[in-house]
């Protein structure tokens, strides 16, 4: 093998990114919503896999509604809105997994938060015990009266902040100077475009926000395969769940599932009562 040609594998595998999968999420609350709250994430990862709608009902806890993962190397929950109106969803830190489940006793925390708690306020007394449990990781939560953003580092560190009025989203990398310092790498290409892009979005977009403003943003081509809202290059974006929270109303949910040699589908529930009374999955 040439110098040159080790010079250039070297330099190929130093740019690949550490953790490669992706996602956005957003959401409103406020003024800046129609009514209540509304929460978006859009799901990027390889196409190698399949995702699902489910129904649980716990032994113990609220029933939950969840978008999940399977038969990928990270199966398991990804989006979910339990009976007592209360949603989470999740994305990537770029912290190398490597350095993520080395972490003793951190575990996952969206199916607790779904089976234990009814509201955020009913969540933020535990909310400091709960992060620091956490695998390195974002979540951003919601009920019909705020938002709660949440970053996850390493070594029981998080940082979180309760929205009740305006907009606002993330994606893969760490906002907190802090956090972001534990972990010495820049913001991905990918990362960093698609915060720029939705909050420019968000930005421009004519007040109070919609559910169908935000499964327009959802679908954004703006910056190629790679680093759009909606990928179609190193990964796709498999799924869109977006979930409105009116104050004085039944939560409703729009997803959109784009599964690897599926037709697409787009699927809208009402959160009712009667939905939850139901004894098989929509």
């Amino acid at each position: 093998m040439s110098a040159i040609l080790r010079l250039s594998l070297v330099v190929l595998v130093v740019s690949l990114p550490l953790h490669a999968q992706a996602c956005t999420l957003w959401g409103a609350a406020g003024a800046d919503a129609a009514d209540g709250t509304i929460l978006s994430k859009n799901r990027d990862w390889k196409p190698d896999h399949q995702q699902s709608l489910k129904l649980v009902r716990p032994a113990q806890g609220y029933a939950y509604f969840g978008l999940y993962a399977e038969g990928n190397d990270e199966p398991g929950l990804k989006a979910g809105v339990n009976e007592k109106g209360l949603s989470i969803v999740s994305a990537s830190s770029n912290i190398p997994n490597a350095s993520r489940q080395r972490q003793s006793g951190k575990h996952g925390i969206m199916i607790d938060i779904l089976r234990r708690f009814a509201s955020i306020d009913a969540l933020l007394p535990q909310a400091d015990r709960i992060f620091a449990a956490s695998y390195a990781n974002f979540f951003m939560i919601a009920d019909a009266h705020k938002l709660l953003v949440a970053e996850i580092g390493l070594d029981g560190r998080f940082r979180y902040k309760v929205v009740d009025q305006g907009a606002t989203a993330h994606t893969n990398h760490y906002l907190d100077d802090a956090l972001a310092g534990q972990f010495e790498d820049q913001p991905g290409r990918s990362s960093a475009t698609r915060l720029a892009r939705v909050n420019e979005l968000l930005a421009q977009a004519p007040r109070p926000l919609t559910a169908e403003q935000f499964a327009q943003i959802s679908r954004d081509h703006h910056d190629g395969p790679n680093n759009s809202l909606w990928r179609n290059g190193r990964e796709h974006t498999l799924a869109s769940w977006i979930i409105s929270h009116p104050k004085n109303s039944a939560p409703h949910l729009r997803v959109v599932l784009n599964n690897p040699g599926q037709d697409e589908s787009i699927q809208e529930f009402t959160l009712d009562e009667a939905f939850w009374q139901k004894n098989d999955n929509p």
